[in-house]
């Protein structure tokens, strides 16, 4: 395995994220490495509002900042924060590089058809990442 340079973290605006990046934050400070604090807008293929797209943005940035202060708080200055927009897997398996470490939280929202019709972000990017994934479940 190579040495970690980065930890990415894909997040929601869920206390199951604030949870994910508070651990992310002790793993990163114990590795010495990089924290990129990434979120993924999926909400263009299903609004059409610039209004509301701009609000989502907004939000989004709001809550990504929140969760820098947390790195931050924990004397961790290496951290930074990107909003992207399309398809959450396909997206965090892009953004990867091979000597990064993905660590993320498995939300348990969907069930049977749901899951089956709309994927598991955190199943899909196991599968297709370049890198390692460290999925987090929050009880």
């Amino acid at each position: 395995m190579k040495d970690i340079k980065r930890i990415i973290i894909p997040v929601d605006n869920t206390e199951d994220s604030k949870k994910l990046v508070r651990k992310a934050a002790f793993l990163a400070k114990l590795l010495n490495v990089e924290a990129k604090i990434i979120t993924i807008n999926d909400t263009h293929q299903f609004i059409s509002s610039v209004v509301l797209e701009e609000k989502l943005r907004k939000d989004a940035e709001a809550f990504l900042d929140e969760f820098k202060k947390i790195f931050e708080e924990t004397g961790i200055t290496n951290v930074s924060t990107d909003l992207i927009s399309g398809n959450p897997s396909e997206e965090i398996v892009k953004y990867v590089k091979s000597d990064d470490l993905i660590v993320m939280t498995h939300h348990d929202r969907k069930k049977g058809l749901d899951e089956f019709m709309e994927g598991n972000v955190s199943r899909d990017v196991v599968r297709n990442a370049p890198c390692s994934v460290l999925v987090i479940k929050n009880n």
